[in-house]
């Protein structure tokens, strides 16, 4: 059933159209996401019923305004009210439950689980940078000045930094999700 969920929803299947062929069944987990082509992190479903990672619905809010799959617009609110299929879990630390975080306006946003162990790994190998897609998005992550910024546009630099959760003051959320 999980192979064929994933192979659905990488075709482009609405998730209504899913109801009708399993309708005694609901799985959320493992669904593939269509535009990064890995697990959903984070499952957001579009009014259209189409579901993406949450960081690949805004990427694509962000530059079209439309479902990757039906074209259908995206709501203007989505982002900030996004309808996900289950809440953000927490991010598993590294090395005593360090975690990576980014600055955002009035507090710090923790990245999500694969941003988070991709930054981690760059980190353990000792690089000065590296480059990541986040949100459709190449950044760059500056491990020496401790900041992230779009590799388009890199006056739009942010704060990051490597900490437990506990130390945290004015935590915000997960990849842009609300606490």
């Amino acid at each position: 059933m999980l192979y064929w969920l994933s192979y659905v929803m990488a075709e482009g299947s609405s998730q209504a159209d899913m109801a009708k062929e399993a309708p005694q069944e609901k799985h959320t987990d493992n669904i593939e996401c269509a535009v990064c082509l890995q697990p959903c992190i984070h499952p957001a479903q579009l009014p259209c019923g189409h579901i993406f990672c949450f960081l690949c619905v805004k990427g694509i809010a962000n530059q079209s305004k439309r479902c990757a799959m039906c074209r259908q617009e995206i709501p203007r609110d989505f982002i900030e009210h996004p309808k996900l299929l289950h809440g953000p879990e927490a991010v598993e630390g590294f090395d005593g439950g360090y975690q990576w975080f980014y600055e955002g306006r009035n507090g710090w946003w923790q990245y999500d689980p694969r941003t988070n162990e991709d930054i981690e790994e760059a980190f353990k190998l000792n690089y000065s940078q590296f480059q990541i897609l986040i949100c459709g998005e190449t950044y760059v992550i500056d491990f020496e000045n401790k900041v992230q910024y779009p590799k388009k546009n890199p006056s739009r630099k942010r704060f990051i930094k490597r900490d437990t959760s506990d130390n945290i003051a004015n935590f915000k959320g997960i990849a842009g999700i609300n606490k």
